[in-house]
């Protein structure tokens, strides 16, 4: 067992100036690609429209950074190791208006206590010097270097610190670190051009372009991301901007990997904000999946501090809760679903799988959840009423403001398709313009009735009173937000404590008042969420069931009602629509090539 022994008090006392620089040394510097972070910044501060990385051993043998912008003039060489020295930040008050990424004064002072450093800089087309700053031993100024901008090496990182090279990863592994580092700087400043080497290998070239060009640029090389599928989207609100490149519906990510969020052009971590794009997107995609966003936030300064962090990864933002609303707002108002599009393989094999589009799909069910001859997807096993078909025409024939339903033709459907029957008592089979649509019949119906149950309808007052009891934390959100059920058309009366009786209802809801009821006794949470909740379970339970039988016509109406739909997903955010072309289909039986 681990003994400790109880040293000795000890008096306080001064540090050392070389074992104070390496403790302030690893607040900043962690790693290679730490090195390389700061850099960047230092050469997009000063206006460079070109910057070069190499690395050799993955950055533990040489880091170098080369650019084009303003440079470093001859008397300030030697201040540039020094703690605290920036060009930067002049009085307290630039602190809150800081328009620069660096402005600690700590990044190569860091380096310096920690590595070889040179630094080669012509200022302004100047005659070019050059000083070497050897683990905190600054040297002189001597003549040579570029004949524009700054080049930095930094060579044998943590050599005279053991114990931190201890922490770091395989050389192969540093340099991927190091060159997304480079990619996340890149994705922010389009205009610049970014080359990337692995010792004598480019592994990297950004070329100065537009910003939804560079974030392509950058997710080039992967296989899920649909160029036309993604799309740019901004707003605008209070003291802030919103700018994001981001991915529609028809493709997604089982992680969140990929929601990027930069303020100032700063990448931040702020779970918060990632959050908001997460929500938004909550109606759009399948529960498990997140999008593809790059959101870039432009705050005015005053309002956001970047001074809590040595990395500067963290910040404090004032006006936080009105951006995380608007981003909401924006995705939501500018991000639309359509219809998924099938691709078969040009060589069709008996496996039975298939490609849709460059990304990939999850089908409505699983296998573990495929419904097999005995088993169906129902709340109950109760026989179907056959009033129910009938009442399914009417709502699919009734007429509705396009205001409360998304019944917008999209442009390429211009006559009625051809319903062609239902297949697994699931899907629903149409033809239309030289192409097949697959439609789950229950998600289907479910955003008809969706559209239809938000106009409330006639309220109807309950001839005996509902009572039910609820949860404490259920009392006590119900005594805060009954109003928020009144417009709805549903009255509660709290008749006691942890009791709770609802006398009114909107009459299209009156055959499932008890679902209503369980509804209402167990949630609590955000108004928003609930509001969609509370219709996608009303839609759920009264919507065709998977091994329901659709006849001729109610299918035919239920196909109608679908294709008119520009954005076909159900209200839990599932897509229920698949398209093959005819042009796929011959060319994967060989028909044409």
């Amino acid at each position: 067992m681990l003994q400790l022994s109880m040293a000795e008090p000890k008096r306080i006392h001064i540090l050392e100036p070389l074992i104070a620089q390496r403790i302030a040394a690893g607040e900043v510097i962690e790693r290679p690609a730490s090195v390389i972070r700061e850099l960047l910044d230092n050469s997009i501060d000063a206006g460079a429209d070109e910057i070069i990385v190499q690395v050799i051993e993955g950055g533990l043998n040489r880091i170098t950074v080369i650019d084009n912008g303003s440079g470093i003039s001859r008397e300030d060489l030697p201040l540039c190791c020094t703690s605290h020295a920036t060009s930067k930040v002049a009085t307290l008050e630039d602190l809150y208006r800081l328009d620069t990424l660096g402005f600690r004064g700590e990044a190569l002072y860091s380096m310096a206590a920690s590595a070889k450093v040179t630094i080669s800089s012509s200022f302004e087309g100047t005659a070019p010097y050059s000083i070497v700053v050897d683990n905190g031993t600054i040297g002189t100024v001597v003549p040579g270097g570029p004949s524009k901008g700054t080049r930095i090496d930094v060579e044998h990182l943590f050599s005279t610190i053991p114990a931190r090279r201890l922490f770091l990863k395989r050389p192969s592994t540093e340099m991927t670190m190091c060159k997304n580092t480079v990619i996340e700087k890149a994705l922010a400043f389009p205009r610049i051009a970014f080359t990337f080497y692995d010792g004598d290998n480019l592994k990297l070239t950004l070329c100065a372009t537009e910003r939804k060009q560079r974030i392509l640029d950058a997710l080039a090389n992967d296989k899920n991301v649909i160029p036309a599928e993604t799309q740019e989207i901004q707003d605008q609100a209070g003291r802030f901007s919103l700018y994001a490149v981001t991915s529609s519906p028809a493709y997604y990510r089982t992680d969140r990997s990929h929601i990027k969020i930069y303020v100032n052009n700063r990448l931040i971590d702020e779970y918060a904000l990632v959050q908001a794009v997460v929500h938004a997107y909550s109606e759009m995609l399948p529960g498990g999946a997140f999008p593809y966003c790059y959101l870039f936030i432009t705050v005015d300064p005053e309002l956001v501090d970047f001074n809590i962090h040595p990395a500067k990864r963290e910040a404090k933002i004032r006006n936080k809760a009105e951006i995380h609303h608007q981003i909401v707002v924006m995705i939501r108002q500018q991000i639309k679903r359509g219809i998924q599009r099938i691709r078969l393989p040009d060589h069709f094999e008996h496996s039975g799988q298939y490609n849709l589009g460059e990304s990939s799909y999850t089908p409505p069910y699983t296998n573990n959840q495929r419904r097999d001859s005995n088993t169906h997807d129902r709340l109950s096993e109760k026989p179907i009423d056959p009033a129910w078909f009938a009442k399914a025409r009417e709502v699919l024939k009734s007429k509705t403001s396009p205001n409360d339903f998304d019944t917008s033709s999209r442009q390429d459907i211009e006559s009625q398709p051809t319903y062609l029957g239902q297949l697994f008592d699931l899907f629903l089979l149409a033809e239309h313009d030289h192409r097949l649509y697959i439609i789950d019949q229950h998600a289907a119906h479910e955003r008809i009735l969706y559209d239809e149950i938000k106009l409330h309808g006639d309220i109807q007052p309950l001839m005996i009173p509902i009572r039910f009891e609820v949860e404490r934390d259920v009392d006590n959100f119900l005594q805060q937000n009954a109003r928020w059920y009144a417009d709805y058309g549903m009255h509660l009366k709290r008749t006691a404590d942890l009791e709770w009786e609802l006398d009114s209802i909107p009459a299209i809801w009156k055959p499932i008042e008890r679902d209503v009821v369980r509804f209402i006794g167990s949630q609590t949470g955000n108004l928003d969420d609930l509001d969609r909740q509370l219709y996608s379970v009303i839609a759920c339970h009264r919507a065709i069931k998977d091994g329901d039988k659709v006849d001729r016509l109610a299918g035919q109406a239920l196909v109608n009602r679908v294709l008119a739909m520009e954005h076909p997903v159900c209200p839990h955010g599932r897509t229920f629509v698949v398209e093959i072309s005819e042009e796929s289909l011959r060319k994967a039986v060989g028909r044409i090539i």
